[in-house]
């Protein structure tokens, strides 16, 4: 049984979000019908972090497809429905190919969510996944 809902606590990422995010804005609005804001909202689960994947694992998955990009190997990219704070529609991405570990979510949406949700690092979210 997944509980409903998780709580992490944003950070400032290397600034990379915004490069991959663009990179696969295409791809991206292919998958999942929108222009995502070039850049994700990171955040840190607080606890409950094998819960949350296993949770993940069960909920519905999107898979972005990396962009023809001669020379340069890029991963598939895997993205799951969520809710923050139950009502922002959004998604978490986790790249075949990342820096983080499984306790990071990175998160992308049609709008830029530090400013919508007056996020500063160290805010908490709290995440609800959308099961299929």
């Amino acid at each position: 049984m997944c509980k409903k809902i998780f709580k992490a606590k944003v950070f400032s990422g290397k600034k990379e979000g915004e490069f991959f995010v663009s990179l696969y804005s295409k791809n991206i609005r292919i998958a999942l019908g929108f222009i995502p804001y070039p850049g994700t909202l990171n955040a840190k689960l607080i606890s409950d972090v094998e819960e949350f994947n296993q949770c993940l694992s069960k909920s519905k998955t999107i898979i972005i497809d990396p962009p023809n990009i001669p020379n340069i190997k890029l991963g598939k990219v895997y993205a799951y429905p969520i809710l923050i704070f139950n009502s922002l529609n959004s998604y978490i991405l986790r790249p075949e190919i990342t820096i983080y570990n499984k306790e990071i979510v990175e998160i992308i949406s049609d709008k830029k969510l530090r400013d919508l949700l007056n996020l500063d690092d160290g805010s908490i979210i709290e995440l609800s996944l959308v099961l299929s």
